[in-house]
C-alpha cells in the first residue's frame, strides 16, 4: 500500500501541475522579453487582447460567432477590390464592332472591282493571306498607281476612300474594297495557369480578359478561380475572376488593349486549411463560388467522434488591412444554432480552421505520456522495496 500512494501522489502531483499550466496572454520574439496584452471589450461585442513591443501595436481579437454578430462579420470581412481607373472599359455582350486600325505588321486585302489586274496581280485569291498586302514594320504600304504611303493608324474605311481617291486619276470612278484579313500588329500576352500560355491577336472584335483566357485553352486544374490580374502601363490591377466564372455580383470584363499582359496565379493563396480534432487535416481550395466552414469541415471528414470539443471551433484569419489585428472566430456547434451559423460563415483565403481537443481527450493524452513513466518508477519501486 506504502508503494501505491506515492505513485497516486505523484501522478496528482504531476496532473495538478499541467492543468494549471494554462495559456497565459502573454507573447514574446526569440531573445526579447514577453509582452502582457490588455483585454479590450468592443462595441460591437468582440474582445481585443492588445500591446505595444518596440512601438508596434500587436494582439489579437475574438469574436463570438452568433445570429446576431454573423452580418457584421461579413460586412467587415467581405474583400473588395480598388475600382479600376476610367481609362478601362468592359466587354458587353451587345457591343458591336471595333474601329480597327491598321498597324504593322497587318495584311490587307484590296479588291477594285472590274481590274483583276490590281485586285490579284498574281491571279489567286483564294489564299487571302498571301493575296493580301504586307504593312511593313515602319507601317508603310505599296499599291499600284499610288505608290508607297503609309496605311499604319488608317482605319479600313479611310484606306479604301484614299486608294479609291489615288485610283481615280488612272480609272474613271473606281469601286475599291478594303478589308483586313491578317491581325498581327495588336496582341496581349496571356500567361500563368492557362492551358496554353501565349499571345492573343486583337481583331476587330472586342475582346476582353475572359476571352482572351478561353482562346488561350481556359484555366488549368492548378489555377485560381477568384483572381486574375490585368497589366497595363507597367501597373498590375487584380480582378475579380470569381465574380466573373460565377455570375453572383455585377463584375466588369476588362476589354483589352494592344500590351496588355493577363496573368493566371494558381490557387496556392486560395487555400483554406483545416486542422486540430478532425478526421483527416486538409488544405482545401476555395473555388469561384463561396466555400462555407461547414463545407471545409465536411472536406476534412468531419469532427473526430472521440476527440473533438464541438464547441470549440475556432477560425484564424490574417487582417486584410495594414494595422488591422488578426481575428479569432468563435463558434460552437454543439447546438442546432450552430450548425446554421456554420453553413452561413463564409471562409476567406488564407483562413485555418482549428477543433479543440475535448477536455477528457485532453487527459487521456496526458495520461498515454505519463504512463511510461509510471510504469518505469513503479517497477524501480518494486525493486527498491524488496530489498
Amino acid at each position: 500500500m506504502k508503494t501505491v500512494w506515492r505513485l497516486t501522489g505523484c501522478v496528482y502531483v504531476l496532473l495538478g501541475s499541467a492543468c494549471s499550466v494554462l495559456p497565459g496572454l502573454h507573447v514574446g520574439k526569440p531573445g526579447s522579453e514577453s509582452v502582457s496584452l490588455e483585454r479590450r471589450t468592443q462595441p460591437d461585442g468582440s474582445t481585443q487582447y492588445v500591446g505595444q513591443s518596440g512601438g508596434e501595436l500587436i494582439g489579437y481579437r475574438v469574436v463570438e460567432v452568433t445570429g446576431q454578430s454573423l452580418a457584421q462579420i461579413r460586412a467587415g470581412t467581405e474583400i473588395t477590390l480598388p475600382p479600376l481607373p476610367g481609362m478601362f472599359s468592359a466587354v458587353t455582350a451587345g457591343q458591336g464592332a471595333l474601329e480597327y486600325r491598321i498597324g504593322p505588321g497587318d495584311i490587307v486585302l484590296i479588291t477594285v472591282w472590274e481590274h483583276p489586274e490590281l485586285s490579284a496581280p498574281l491571279g489567286d485569291r483564294t489564299d487571302v493571306q498571301n493575296a493580301g498586302r504586307l504593312v511593313s514594320a515602319d507601317g508603310l504600304m505599296f499599291y499600284p498607281y499610288v505608290g508607297e504611303f503609309k496605311a499604319a493608324g488608317m482605319t479600313a474605311l479611310e484606306l479604301r476612300q484614299f486608294i479609291a481617291q489615288k485610283l481615280s486619276r488612272v480609272i474613271n470612278n473606281p469601286q475599291v474594297d478594303a478589308r483586313v484579313v491578317g491581325f498581327r500588329s495588336q496582341r496581349v500576352q496571356v500567361s500563368g495557369d492557362v492551358r496554353d500560355p501565349g499571345v492573343v491577336a486583337l481583331d476587330d472584335k472586342p475582346k476582353g480578359v475572359m476571352e482572351a483566357i478561353a482562346e488561350r485553352g481556359g484555366l488549368t486544374e492548378q489555377a485560381s478561380r477568384r483572381r486574375v490580374y490585368l497589366t497595363r502601363g507597367g501597373i498590375s490591377y487584380p480582378l475579380d475572376l470569381a465574380g466573373m466564372l460565377s455570375g453572383e455580383r455585377t463584375v466588369m470584363n476588362p476589354q483589352l488593349v494592344a500590351g496588355d499582359v493577363v496573368h493566371v496565379p494558381d490557387r496556392s493563396n486560395d487555400l483554406v486549411f483545416v486542422l486540430g480534432e478532425v478526421d483527416k487535416q486538409v488544405q482545401v481550395a476555395l473555388q469561384q463560388g463561396k466555400t462555407t466552414l461547414t463545407e471545409a469541415l465536411t472536406a476534412a471528414g468531419g469532427l473526430d467522434r472521440l476527440r473533438a470539443n464541438d464547441s470549440g471551433v475556432l477560425v484564424f484569419r490574417r487582417p486584410f488591412a495594414e494595422g488591422l489585428l488578426p481575428t479569432i472566430y468563435s463558434l460552437s456547434l454543439d447546438s442546432p444554432l450552430g450548425l446554421l451559423l456554420a453553413g452561413e460563415f463564409v471562409l476567406q483565403p488564407r483562413d485555418v480552421v482549428y477543433v479543440k481537443t475535448t477536455d477528457f481527450a485532453q487527459y487521456n493524452s496526458l495520461i498515454n505520456q505519463l504512463l511510461p513513466t509510471i510504469s518505469a518508477v513503479f517497477q524501480l519501486d518494486r525493486l527498491v522495496t524488496r530489498r
